[in-house]
């Protein structure tokens, strides 16, 4: 049966039942008559489909004999079980009805946390592609979206608090000097729109303010929050820049305390990322304040102070209920507050502060860059690579109890449209879904590209692009070029100093 993910077990029973006009949907939801009215039904046979909350030892249960009767013990398991039906009245549509197998599926998630992340900085995506995403998110039972919100290049919310963040942070001049300026943010109006519209899909709207670097665009907006308080550019180049917020400027934890109240009013998720990741420390080495800080609270090396200004911005969230998630660098100081979960990308020295961090009860969710970054050309991470890794090889078989789950990341900057956008995504952040739900004894690659198709249907009735699974697994020779071009284009020769940064991060994280 071609759904997607794979559920735990189904079990044909002999028989067909037809879902049509006349078969009458009763549920406890309304989303869920939204979503299984999505295709013009000609022809009609009356019968029901029935969504009871009730007891069950799975997320979902459908039964379909005649009639169809989904059971769950939450409005989410019963959403998730008609994203199920959804599918399976999507493949069994021909001519005006939609013929269903009968059969008992029993299914519940692998992972409690399946994620999928979008940079809206680099280039910016608006509500309207957003909402698009939720559509394809919710459909594979993708239970998180992450928005990466602010970097150098600029900054993506309306801010009441702080203006200067969207009259001076919001649009840059151009991007490596082809003078196409760049920006746009979402309003509040946006956000509210967004998060209630996945809300009722079941789909947690994760937002990430990277901290203390990644934050020229406030350096852009409130020159006094740096080191050394210069007026600057947002950034129209890429890579790692050491312009970053001052850890000394006592200052600094009130705009900060200020900007993540604002931020933690637009977004209920529990969830609030605050990055942490590629923090060059060369301007807090010259820093007299942070030297100052350094030298007061005894710290032996400027990861402890980064260790200090995040744990500082933690205890800023926990006064919003918020549990923060950092980039895996934040752990290098071995004093990141217990609360922190770890959002798992790039590899140490045998990955040895994830492990540590792992077996010491951290909890944690992987998204490596090789291979759930799709911001990378197909050459690198293929679908079958995507597919096919398993997110608990990572480790050495201690603290997996801690894993959450997964995220497949798109950062954008190369990804200016929105045609690229789900090139890029489709139908590799599909199969971290499945890996994501489906348990890893019950996958099979070419069975899940058996039954991608049905899905790829969908995706073209909602008008939403997506690379071919043949091209999603270029030749050699596609792969080599595709991979030479990328690699070019992330080095930038034209910024050495991010080049050089980049190749400081490296070393950093070779050593942990």
């Amino acid at each position: 049966m071609n759904i997607v993910p794979k559920p735990l077990s189904i079990a044909l029973s002999g028989g067909e039942t037809l879902f049509s006009s006349a078969t009458k949907i009763v549920s406890p939801i309304d989303v869920i008559v939204k979503e299984l009215n999505f295709i013009d039904y000609e022809k009609a046979e009356e019968n029901t489909a029935v969504f009871v909350i009730g007891e069950t030892e799975y997320d979902y249960e459908i039964v379909i004999d005649g009639n169809i009767r989904v059971l769950s013990k939450t409005n989410e398991g019963l959403f998730h079980g008609a994203m199920t039906l959804k599918q399976l009245v999507f493949d069994g549509y021909f001519e005006g009805v939609a013929t269903l197998k009968n059969c008992h599926i029993q299914d519940k998630p692998r992972f409690e946390y399946r994620s999928f992340m979008l940079d809206i900085v680099r280039h910016f995506f608006d509500k309207r592609t957003i909402i698009k995403l939720i559509d394809i998110l919710s459909l594979v039972k993708i239970n998180n979206l992450h928005l990466h919100l602010s970097d150098n290049q600029g900054y993506r919310l309306e801010s009441e608090v702080f203006p200067e963040l969207n009259e001076k942070a919001n649009e840059r001049k151009s991007t490596r000097g082809d003078g196409i300026p760049v920006g746009g943010y979402l309003t509040k109006a946006d956000v509210k729109e967004i998060v209630a519209y996945a809300e009722e899909r079941f789909v947690n709207v994760v937002p990430e303010i990277d901290l203390p670097g990644h934050t020229l665009f406030m350096l852009v907006a409130k020159p006094e929050t740096g080191c050394t308080g210069e007026q600057f550019q947002l950034a129209e180049r890429y890579g790692i820049d050491n312009r970053i917020l001052c850890a000394g400027n006592e200052d600094n934890y009130d705009v900060i305390a200020k900007l993540i109240a604002e931020i933690a009013e637009m977004f209920p998720s529990k969830y609030f990322h605050i990055g942490g990741d590629e923090v060059p420390k060369t301007q807090w080495q010259k820093c007299e304040k942070c030297n100052e800080l350094m030298l007061k609270e005894g710290f032996e090396n400027y990861e402890q102070l980064q260790g200090y200004f995040t744990n500082r911005v933690i205890n800023i969230l926990k006064k919003h209920d918020k549990t923060p998630i950092v980039w895996n660098e934040a752990l290098y100081s071995n004093m990141l507050d217990d609360s922190a979960v770890c959002q798992y990308w790039a590899d140490g020295k045998g990955a040895n502060a994830v492990r540590n961090a792992l077996k010491n009860g951290r909890k944690m969710f992987v998204s490596k860059n090789f291979p759930y970054y799709l911001d990378y050309p197909h050459g690198i991470n293929n679908l079958k690579r995507v597919y096919k890794f398993e997110p608990l090889s990572c480790f050495d078989g201690q603290g997996e109890e801690n894993i959450l789950g997964v995220e497949s990341p798109l950062w954008t900057e190369w990804v200016a449209d929105e045609e690229k956008l789900h090139h890029q995504a489709f139908p590799r952040a599909i199969a971290v879904a499945e890996t994501g739900w489906t348990e890893k004894d019950n996958k099979n690659y070419k069975d899940f590209v058996e039954r991608l198709y049905n899905v790829l249907g969908i995706l073209e009735a909602y008008e939403i692009g997506y690379e071919h699974p043949t091209k999603a697994n270029p030749n050699i020779f596609k792969a080599l070029g595709q991979g030479l071009k990328f690699l070019f284009a992330m080095l930038d020769l034209g910024d050495r100093k991010a080049v050089k940064n980049a190749i400081d991060a490296g070393k950093a994280r070779k050593t942990k």
